[in-house]
């Protein structure tokens, strides 16, 4: 079995526990501050037509169909998009549309959408190369590539160390890339860059480790790890935790970043 296979069966499984969490609007995942964050970068219109892609429930999805003509949520986890359905239901939202399918293989023609985006999944993928190439393919030449993910530190120790502990509380975890690599991976796909910022976004690790039903014994062992970091004040887990009225948080730290294809010279 090939690594990208691999995780496709250790998503489907994770996924299908935290289907139905994600519809907790306590979680950082929807925070309407952040949404709007993403939202007001993209230049939406009534005419434009969105491929959401590893769309999850659809939340973004969701957060976007007001603004557009139609939005087009794509996910391997067929319990995510069962929720996303039902979530459109209850809200009777009739402009979003959800297909199974591979961030890797998406099945729409080239240049078939004006605006393709992607939050906070290309940490779950094997082959983000490969991703940002589909989503640059399928998307108009007038059009825009956005991806929201959390990142890396820079240094590689750190980075070595927050993946580690990120991996232990979801399995489905790859890497978070670098700021610098998403730079590289963009220039690599003929996306000139337009927009790029980052936010400090804090999490409680309560709250963290609940969404993805991390096991007794893990969950002990980083919050162990990490009582002991906020005690020696030492970077054991790359989080770097604090406390915040008497709640231990760390900061992810996000980032946004949108391209436009760079048009070929005829010269």
């Amino acid at each position: 079995m090939s690594a990208s296979k691999g995780n496709e069966s250790i998503v489907r499984v994770e996924f299908k526990k935290q289907a139905r969490g994600f519809s907790n609007k306590l979680l950082t995942l929807n925070s309407e501050e952040l949404l709007n964050w993403i939202r007001v970068s993209l230049n939406l219109n009534m005419g434009m037509t969105v491929l959401d892609v590893a769309a999850g429930t659809g939340i973004l999805s969701r957060s976007i169909a007001p603004f557009v003509q139609k939005v087009t949520s794509i996910d391997l986890s067929q319990d995510m998009i069962s929720e996303g359905i039902y979530q459109n239901q209850q809200l009777n939202i009739a402009n979003i549309e959800f297909n199974m399918a591979h961030a890797e293989d998406i099945s729409y023609s080239q240049g078939s959408f004006d605006l393709v985006i992607s939050r906070l999944a290309f940490h779950h993928f094997t082959n983000p190369e490969r991703v940002l190439h589909e989503m640059s393919r399928v998307c108009d030449e007038l059009g825009s590539v956005c991806v929201v993910d959390m990142i890396s530190p820079e240094d590689d120790d750190l980075y070595n160390l927050y993946n580690k502990y990120e991996r232990l509380r979801d399995p489905s975890h790859t890497n978070a890339l670098k700021e610098s690599e998403f730079v590289k991976l963009f220039k690599q796909n003929g996306l000139e860059i337009c927009n790029m910022e980052t936010l400090d976004v804090p999490i409680h690790l309560k709250r963290w480790l609940e969404l993805t039903h991390t096991n007794d014994q893990i969950a002990s062992r980083i919050n162990r790890d990490i009582e002991l970091e906020l005690e020696s004040k030492k970077a054991i887990t790359g989080l770097f935790p604090y406390i915040d009225n008497g709640e231990i948080k760390f900061n992810q730290k996000w980032i946004k970043i949108i391209g436009k294809r760079v048009k070929e010279s005829r010269f």
